[in-house]
């Protein structure tokens, strides 16, 4: 990973050396207790909406009343929106050096755990964002012999949460730097992590200096209702467990990870649907065991080096699990269940592809496997240097989500440099603006945007628009658009055939993607969008008298690739009744979450695409599939997740070939809990 420098005028970037933090970096002053107020400075920006929520809520007198995005009364329950307005985006940035703590790095505004029973859903997690300098440069260091970190603990180094569940904790990231528990802290846990809808963790080293690699687990994720965890080009060095997933709603994703040294188990699954790609492994104890009843767990393109002859690698004990392209050194066995051995006996071992529960096939077929998509890496784009970036505010932009700023936006993308950036504000958009092939990275360094009258109105366009052909890439990262930036358009139109990165991207309300123009390349990276999610529009497909000014269409794809070749890695589309449309091209997903009764994706004209690690949430009984294949080839590893049966798909699978229709229903899946069911490798190839 690149050094990361940014430049003075980003005002979004909290340098932590710098006043009025002035944090010592050398490893020898405790840092603790300011790197708490930082936290706490950031989410104060939080407090004033915080307490009008809990007045509103107050006022309401209804005990059934829940914290969520939509301030209304839906299914004779209030809703009451909470935050109804992002603050200033802020980034906490650490130079290198070593910064020595002796607890905890959290938040301590007691009443943001909300423990009081009006806020039992919401946490006041969220835009807790960490960046480092370099991986290898920065060091957060937990003191050796800490008090509080004996054996018998877990307690975290940096903890996302404290409470028990939270669905507004967006766009929390921790990048870029290491994080160390020190030596005889047996009872330590490196990261604890948590993030909703988007979030990511990358580029980060976890390790123990003990000299027997004591710790109790690297990574985290224990709370309800996870439902975004991007996990990549992370290294784990020692701890009984590496990495540990527990909770039951709602999925988690992880590529590129390297274990070492565990004294237990290399990553514990639970009830969540985890998926795992590109894990490096040197262990003599197993390293995967599936725990959970309805646990849903995938690895592929894992290598697996230094196992004992008395262990098996992979244990699957409960749920469903999908493996393909395993190789183990060392074992006895890669797999071992209660119904099958797969041995391993020497270097050269290797398992092909494993499903417990699965296939399922509605025709014919001569190959019974998924379609093993060759995957392609995200491409790294170089950091420039901070007299290469350009600010989007020197050309007269305002932020104040009043002034329409198209102009000076687009002013900013003319002046020749190679990066655009943003400083906190919303910045209101009533037209399109092109991005020129010259441009090679947009950062709104998670600055707001909100559509103007005639924006809004606009269908068949983008707010934004990718024309003119380069060969390098561009990539449009660090967005968090919230409830203002709403309407008929979509946020990128991609009129060229240049290859594109979305790198946490999060619209509320509106759609993120279609192109004008085939041939190209789209990778996405913990991303997300929801249609539909403006104030007052809730679960409706039309605005309540009154509300005609919030324009939406939920026929529109959150998503729309028309023969393209897309790699996606987290990715989180809500309430389009079209969430992922592939038209014609490659699309390849590893994580995903879907929400609302839409089809979750749809491939036609001979398109092919490979969803593994998907959760399929709320689909209110509606007879549309969950998965369509038209004439096209399909494999879809995947679960549903909802209470009832009206929250599910009557139509699970509907498959087209040579004209011929046929269903794979919810009664012809396996049970996962209640009336959720599991989708265990659904394929549909041409024969």
């Amino acid at each position: 990973m690149q050094n990361i420098h940014f430049p003075d005028s980003c005002k979004s970037i909290i340098d932590v050396t710098k006043p009025p933090y002035n944090l010592d970096n050398t490893g020898k002053i405790d840092c603790t207790k300011v790197l708490c107020q930082i936290i706490d400075d950031v989410l104060g920006a939080y407090e004033k909406n915080f307490y009008e929520t809990k007045a509103k809520l107050e006022a309401i007198s209804d005990p059934n009343a829940l914290v969520s995005f939509e301030i209304r009364k839906i299914d004779g329950r209030i809703n009451v929106i909470f935050p109804e307005e992002l603050p200033p985006s802020k980034i906490i940035y650490f130079p290198n050096g070593t910064y020595l703590v002796s607890d905890t790095i959290s938040y301590s505004m007691e009443e943001f755990r909300n423990f009081l029973s009006s806020l039992r859903h919401l946490e006041m997690n969220c835009q807790l964002r960490f960046i480092g300098e370099s991986m290898d440069g920065v060091k957060i260091k937990l003191k050796d012999n800490c008090k509080g970190f004996e054996h018998g603990n877990d307690r975290p180094v940096i903890s996302f949460m404290q409470g028990e569940a939270s669905n507004i904790a967006m766009t929390n990231m921790l990048e870029n730097l290491t994080i160390s528990i020190g030596a005889g802290n047996p009872g330590a846990t490196g990261v604890r992590y948590f993030a909703n809808n988007t979030g990511a963790v990358r580029n980060v080293k976890i390790i123990s200096e003990d000299p027997e690699y004591r710790g109790n687990t690297g990574f985290s994720v224990l709370h309800e209702k996870v439902s975004a965890c991007l996990v990549q080009n992370v290294e784990i060095i020692g701890f009984n467990y590496g990495i540990k997933i527990m909770p039951q709603f709602l999925y988690t994703t992880f590529e590129h990870i390297t274990l070492k040294h565990q004294k237990r188990l290399g990553i514990y699954s639970g009830n969540t649907v985890t998926s795992i790609r590109d894990l490096v492994s040197y262990n003599e104890v197993p390293v995967l065991r599936t725990e959970g009843f309805i646990g849903l767990t995938s690895l592929i393109d894992a290598k697996l080096y230094g196992g004992s002859p008395l262990e098996t690698a992979i244990r699957y004990n409960y749920g469903q699990i999908f493996l393909r392209n395993i190789k183990a050194e060392g074992y006895e066995y890669i797999l071992r269940t209660d119904m099958t051995y797969t041995k391993c006996e020497s270097v050269k071992d290797y398992l092909d592809e494993y499903c417990s529960h699965g296939p399922k096939t509605l025709f014919e077929q001569k190959i019974n496997k998924s379609l093993n998509l060759k995957v392609e890496e995200t491409p790294e784009v170089k950091w420039d240097s901070p007299e290469d970036w350009a600010c989007v505010n020197d050309f007269g932009a305002k932020g104040d989500g009043e002034t329409d700023d198209t102009q000076a936006i687009q002013a900013a993308m003319n002046c020749g440099k190679p990066t655009v950036f943003f400083n906190p504000g919303r910045y209101l958009i009533d037209d399109v603006i092109e991005i020129p092939p010259h441009v090679k990275r947009i950062n709104f360094m998670y600055g707001d945007l909100a559509s103007g009258s005639k924006l809004c109105k606009m269908r068949d366009t983008g707010a934004f628009k990718v024309v003119g052909e380069s060969d390098e890439p561009i990539i449009i990262e660090d967005l968090f658009a919230f409830e203002k930036f709403y309407g008929f358009m979509t946020f990128l139109e991609h009129a060229s055939k240049r290859t594109v990165i979305f790198s946490d991207i999060h619209v509320q309300t509106a759609s993120i993607y279609f192109n004008s123009v085939s041939g190209g390349k789209v990778f996405m990276e913990n991303t997300g969008c929801t249609i539909g999610g403006i104030p007052g529009a809730g679960n409706r497909t039309a605005p309540l008298p009154g509300e005609e000014k919030f324009p939406y269409d939920r026929t529109r794809a959150n998503f729309k690739f028309v023969g393209q070749k897309v790699y996606c890695r987290q990715i989180n589309p809500e309430r389009s009744l079209h969430e992922v449309i592939n038209d014609g091209g490659l699309l390849w997903v590893m994580g995903c979450k879907t929400e609302e009764e839409g089809t979750a994706y749809e491939t036609k004209n001979g398109g092919v695409t490979e969803v593994i690690g998907a959760v399929f949430t709320i689909g209110l009984g509606k007879e549309i599939p969950a998965v369509i294949n038209d004439e096209s080839e399909v494999s879809v590893f995947a679960a549903t997740a909802g209470m009832t049966n009206q929250q599910q798909w009557p139509i699970v699978v509907k498959e087209i070939r040579n004209g011929e229709v046929k269903y794979l229903k919810k009664e012809d899946c396996p049970i996962r809990y209640l009336d959720s069911i599991t989708l265990p490798l659904y394929i549909g190839r041409k024969n």
